[in-house]
C-alpha cells in the first residue's frame, strides 16, 4: 500500500501541459469516479483519496476554465469522501457532450454511442491514450508493493470501461487482463517487467527506480538461492553415494578382505577411507597416475557388485574373480 501512495503522489504532482493530456486524465475521472445528480443534473467526481483533490480542481480549470465546489462528507466509519461539483447543469451537460457522455438511469456516466469507431476517434483526435491511463490509476489504480509481489490493477465498476482500459494497454503492447472481483471489474498486470513498463509509460520516475532497485535485488537474491541448493544437493548427493560406498567396501573387507583384491580396487579403497566423502573427481586426483574419473567409477562399480552379492546372500567362490579389475 504504501508503494502505490508513492506513485500516486508522484503522478499527482506532474501536471500535464497539453490539452489533451488534460482532457485524457479528466476523462478517466469523470468515467471512473463521476456521477450526475439526479435532482439538479450537476457532475460530482467522488474523491477517497485528498492528494487527487488537487488534480480534479486543476483539469478543470485548465480544460474547461470552471469552478467547482469542494465539500467534504464522512462516513458513519469515519472516513472522509471528497465531492468536486460542477455546480451548474448547463456547464455539465457542455462537459458530457464534450466527452460524448450522458447520464444513466441511476445517474452514473455512459457513453452516448457504444460504438467502438467512434471511441477509437476520440481516443485519437480528443484525448491522449496515456493520459487516460494516467488518470485511471490516479482515480483506481493500484500497485502492489514489489517487495511482496508483483501486482497492478486498475478496477471499475462498469465493465465498459475495463474493456476500454484493457483495449489501450492492448494496444501499447501491455499484457493484461480482465477479471470479477468483490462487486467490481478489474483489469491488471501479474509481470514484474510489464509493471516496469507501465510505470514508466505513464511518467512515472522516482518510484521506478525504487522498483527497479527491487527487481534486481530480488533476481540476484534468487540466483543466489538457486545456486545454494544447487551446490547442497549435489553435496548430499555426493555424500549419500560415498556413504553407501564406504558400506560396500566394510561388506567386501568382511567376507572377501582386502588381501584377496586387486592392487587398483584396494588402491580406490584406501583412498575412500582415507577420504570419506571426497568426489569421484576428488579421488582420481588423490590416487593420480592415469586413472580418470571413469577409472574411479569403474572400480567403485566393481566393488558395489561383489558388495552386493553378502547383500542378496548369493555367495559365490573366492578365486581369481576378485583379483579383476
Amino acid at each position: 500500500m504504501y508503494f502505490s501512495s508513492l506513485v500516486k503522489q508522484e503522478l499527482a504532482r506532474v501536471m500535464p501541459e497539453n490539452i489533451l493530456e488534460q482532457k485524457g486524465e479528466l476523462l478517466a475521472f469523470i468515467r471512473l469516479k463521476g456521477l450526475i445528480s439526479q435532482s439538479d443534473e450537476t457532475l460530482s467526481i467522488i474523491l477517497e483519496n485528498p492528494v487527487m483533490i488537487k488534480v480534479v480542481y486543476f483539469l478543470f480549470k485548465k480544460v474547461f476554465n470552471y469552478e467547482v465546489t469542494i465539500d467534504t462528507i464522512r462516513k458513519r466509519n469515519k472516513k472522509k469522501i471528497y465531492l468536486i461539483t460542477v455546480p451548474d447543469s448547463k456547464k455539465t451537460k457542455y462537459i458530457l457532450d464534450e466527452f460524448s457522455l450522458k447520464a444513466d438511469s441511476q445517474g452514473k456516466v455512459i457513453e452516448k454511442r457504444k460504438m467502438v469507431i467512434s471511441r477509437n476517434k476520440m481516443f485519437t483526435e480528443k484525448i491522449s491514450p496515456r493520459a487516460f491511463l494516467r488518470g485511471a490509476f490516479l482515480a483506481e489504480g493500484f500497485v502492489n508493493d514489489p517487495e511482496r509481489m508483483y501486482h497492478l490493477e486498475i478496477s471499475c465498476y462498469r465493465r465498459e470501461e475495463a474493456e476500454i482500459i484493457h483495449d489501450i494497454l492492448e494496444s501499447a503492447s501491455f499484457s493484461a487482463k480482465i477479471s470479477r472481483w468483490q462487486k467490481k471489474w478489474a483489469v491488471y498486470i501479474k509481470k514484474s517487467e510489464q509493471i516496469f513498463e507501465f510505470l514508466r509509460y505513464i511518467g512515472v520516475q522516482r518510484a521506478l527506480l525504487n522498483f527497479q532497485d527491487i527487481i534486481a535485488r530480488k533476481d540476484l537474491l534468487n540466483t543466489i538461492n538457486r545456486l545454494v541448493n544447487c551446490e547442497t544437493a549435489n553435496l548430499d548427493k555426493t555424500i549419500l553415494s560415498a556413504s553407501r560406498q564406504l558400506l560396500y567396501i566394510d561388506i567386501v573387507k568382511q567376507h572377501i578382505g582386502l588381501d584377496n583384491l586387486s592392487p587398483n580396487l584396494t588402491e580406490v579403497i584406501e583412498a575412500r577411507l582415507d577420504h570419506p566423502y571426497a568426489s569421484i573427481q576428488e579421488l582420481a586426483n588423490i590416487v593420480g597416475g592415469s586413472i580418470s574419473k571413469s577409472g574411479i567409477f569403474h572400480r567403485l562399480k566393481k566393488i558395489k557388485q561383489l558388495a552386493e552379492c553378502y547383500l542378496t546372500e548369493e555367495v559365490y567362490p573366492l578365486g581369481n574373480r576378485y583379483n579383476n579389475e
